[in-house]
């Protein structure tokens, strides 16, 4: 499984598995490009992957009016051949206590950490004029990404695969408000794209994971190997066989690990352990922990 020479790009790169998806794509030998607003949070993804030489981090947004400028400075002298556009689902999240902050994990820990509108507020005391555009927001991030990365893919062998969460996904779990609309207009998004790309040279599929997540801060005393990592695996393997036949508008669902294990026989997966598992992100305790 390799994508020596390949150039990946990952829309919402800089979370907890965003870091699993990087993470993938390295190991099959890919030169992986993460943007963010937060200088901070891409120096964390850098430290947590042991700082690869092959990883380059982008300050800058791909939000409508920005993602033009972003693309293409950072692709002035590269050529793009794949994209893997992570829906910013933290499905695996609960809500959690304190003031709202923008753009901090402790907004709901869920989707909403990066939306301008606090996570805690009751859908029946939000204006018309307030739910327009933050119900969408993130639907509006991913497709001004798309506009701006499809048409700078290489022609040939070049995929767009959106990773997303399965909605209300963790067992006796929640997500704030706002976090479930965003999420499932993200899927509407993923299922236009795929249609609208089928005809074309661009392999577009949607992983949709449903799994349960290894909270286990001690690595030694995981039972299993991170989902996060899993997924960032297949991402790797779906972009090694991009030409794929009847692949183009593929939904691929991760709703138990038995599937999980089927669909990564199928795209011939074979992970590299040689760099170890990432830290998880404690939402309760704003910190880096363990391993997903």
């Amino acid at each position: 499984m390799s994508l020596v020479n390949q150039t990946c790009w990952i829309v919402g790169g800089v979370g907890v598995v965003g870091r699993g998806i990087t993470r993938g794509l390295l190991q099959a030998g890919a030169t992986v490009i993460v943007n963010s607003r937060s200088e901070e949070r891409l120096e964390t993804l850098k430290e947590t992957l042991g700082n690869p030489l092959r990883l380059v981090t982008v300050h800058g947004s791909l939000l409508p009016g920005h993602a033009s400028h972003t693309v293409a400075e950072t692709l002035a002298d590269r050529q793009l051949h794949h994209v893997v556009a992570h829906g910013a689902v933290r499905w695996w999240a609960r809500p959690t206590a304190g003031t709202y902050e923008y753009y901090e994990y402790r907004a709901g820990c869920d989707e909403s950490y990066s939306l301008n509108i606090k996570a805690s507020q009751s859908l029946f005391d939000i204006s018309p004029e307030e739910f327009i555009p933050a119900s969408a927001q993130l639907a509006s991030l991913h497709l001004s990404a798309a506009q701006q990365l499809v048409p700078r893919l290489a022609p040939g062998a070049s995929s767009y695969t959106f990773v997303t969460g399965d909605g209300s996904g963790k067992p006796g779990g929640e997500r704030t408000a706002m976090g479930e609309i965003n999420s499932h207009h993200v899927w509407g998004l993923s299922a236009a794209l795929r249609h609208e790309l089928k005809g074309s040279s661009v392999t577009c599929r949607e992983i949709r994971v449903g799994l349960p997540i290894n909270t286990d801060v001690d690595v030694k005393k995981a039972t299993r190997r991170p989902v996060s990592e899993t997924v960032g695996d297949l991402c790797a393997g779906l972009a090694v066989q991009a030409n794929k036949t009847g692949d183009n508008g593929r939904l691929i669902k991760l709703d138990d690990f038995e599937v999980m294990n089927a669909i990564l026989a199928e795209y011939n997966v074979t992970p590299d352990e040689s760099i170890g598992q990432l830290p998880h992100f404690d939402c309760d305790q704003g910190t880096l922990v363990g391993s997903l």
